[in-house]
């Protein structure tokens, strides 16, 4: 079989959000979401609707608090629909090359 191995995203030459939303400068308080699980059960692909446990931040000021058993939902149209800014700066992992992402109004539920 055939499948997608090593993504690679960024911004177009030029393409500008209007945005200048930076997670590691922001004052304001955010989720910071580094790593999605159960992505083969939590996932109606018929529906595009998910519900994830996640690994991630609570971010307060520029201080991070771990996040503990944290779920994020949505559907994936309103996701894609809700996406504020893409960072300039990439970040390489061992599944490819993306800026961080920045995307309003999901449903997320755990404790800090």
């Amino acid at each position: 079989s055939v499948g997608p191995d090593w993504f690679v995203l960024s911004t177009s030459e030029g393409c500008s959000s209007g945005n200048n939303l930076d997670q590691s400068t922001e004052k304001d308080t955010f989720v910071l979401i580094e790593d999605l699980s159960a992505l083969h059960a939590g996932v109606k692909a018929t529906q595009g609707s998910f519900s994830l446990p996640f690994d991630g931040w609570l971010v307060k000021g520029g201080e991070r608090i771990s996040v503990e058993a944290a779920t994020v939902a949505g559907d994936i149209r309103t996701v894609l629909n809700s996406i504020l800014h893409l960072e300039t700066n990439c970040e390489i992992t061992h599944r490819g090359v993306s800026p961080h992402v920045w995307v309003e109004g999901l449903s997320i539920t755990g404790e800090a």
